[in-house]
């Protein structure tokens, strides 16, 4: 009997110690904590309004969970534990751990994956309509318009996607649009899924984030002058021999990042210059009306320019994947500005007023492509009613 009262003093002192060891090492800092590599920010401690008094104890509750001591260890642990006992990771709605330890987003990318994210043909008609009227639009004032879908990294790379992920159909909803676009409209398209022929020169994506890298992007660049050319034959595009290639081991990304572990997976910086470096340069923005909301407004605009070019004039509306092409496509083009309105994808009368652009693209994310149903600019045009 003397033996299990023993025990269960032990076992309880231990359960006590476990409960309070974090309070304890909040002060001590018997055990220091890892640094932290979430893709969030932490909350702020809040600040005690006696008026807002029922609102605090969640305040600091979020504040709590975010800071109390060994977190970050423990949440490393928790993840590791997932990767290694279940391959797969903890949440995985969200990151996706495919094969040779490369990841994906999850959700509406999943979704372009299994073919969950095709389009109705209601769907279908009203993007084309949509996009018809931009046409219209932007010929009127002497400017002409390209539709661009940019690939998710899972149609880039479906090899390492994991294959218990069942495929509904094969052609996902930015291939299928393209494809009605191509038979059914004037409007003009652009093909970025060719990224595929040019996966024997190294990595296009990164393994640990779900964006296109530098190398992936400058090609993409490419297919899109050598598109605009047909249109625009004065056009320079820039071979991949023009360019200095340097490449270094990371171990950072989004997805590693949506983690909390960053010491688990490695990945390749490819870092491209143009051998006698960019001649497009960074001027100041024009400051535009940022969307409100809009989490990284100074992303929404940038501008860049050739003094003395003769070359014409183009407008991006683009989303984050906008981000590593620019400065490659912007080589050629007099001035070049984009514009990253908060996945809204709308077509922005006022900056194109003021801009004149002789092109302007809309390059769309695939697994983002119904954001359009919510910032359509054709007058009367409708959402498509749920399926």
């Amino acid at each position: 009997m003397k033996h299990l009262r023993f025990r269960f003093i032990l076992l309880t002192v231990i359960f006590l110690l476990t409960l309070i060891f974090p309070i304890i090492n909040q002060f001590t800092n018997i055990i220091p904590d890892i640094a932290n590599s979430e893709n969030k920010e932490p909350t702020k401690k809040p600040t005690l309004i006696i008026k807002e008094i029922d609102q605090y104890p969640l305040q600091f509750e979020n504040f709590f969970n975010d800071h109390f001591s060994i977190r970050q260890r423990l949440v490393k642990k928790y993840v590791d534990f997932h990767l290694f006992l279940f391959q797969m990771t903890p949440n995985p709605d969200q990151v996706v751990l495919g094969k040779d330890k490369w990841l994906f987003l999850g959700g509406k990318e999943t979704d372009v994956y299994t073919g969950k994210n095709r389009l109705t043909q209601e769907e279908l008609i009203l993007l084309t309509e949509e996009l018809e009227y931009r046409q219209n639009y932007l010929q009127n004032l002497n400017c002409q318009f390209y539709f661009v879908i940019a690939p998710v990294k899972s149609s880039i790379y479906p090899e390492f996607f994991p294959k218990k992920y069942l495929i509904s159909n094969p052609e996902s909803g930015g291939r299928q649009l393209i494809s009605y676009l191509n038979k059914n409209s004037s409007v003009k398209t652009i093909d970025l899924y060719k990224l595929n022929q040019w996966k024997n020169l190294g990595l296009l994506y990164y393994k640990i984030d779900n964006h296109w890298n530098k190398q992936g992007a400058f090609l993409a660049s490419n297919i899109i002058i050598q598109s605009l050319k047909k249109d625009f034959p004065n056009l320079q595009e820039w071979p991949l021999e023009t360019m200095t290639i340097n490449k270094k081991v990371i171990n950072t990304g989004n997805l590693a990042g949506m983690l909390s572990n960053t010491t688990l997976f490695t990945d390749t910086l490819y870092e491209l210059t143009p051998e006698k470096g960019f001649k497009a340069k960074e001027v100041s923005k024009r400051e535009y009306p940022v969307v409100k909301g809009f989490p990284y407004p100074w992303e929404f605009e940038s501008d860049r320019e050739i003094e003395g070019s003769e070359f014409p004039k183009i407008l991006i509306i683009s989303d984050s994947f906008g981000g590593n092409l620019f400065p490659y496509i912007s080589e050629s083009f007099s001035r070049s500005v984009k514009i990253f309105d908060s996945w809204q994808y709308k077509l922005n009368e006022n900056i194109v007023t003021a801009e004149k652009p002789d092109i302007v693209i809309l390059m769309v994310l695939e697994s983002n492509l119904r954001n359009m149903f919510e910032h359509f600019s054709k007058p009367n045009n409708q959402t498509p009613s749920k399926k």
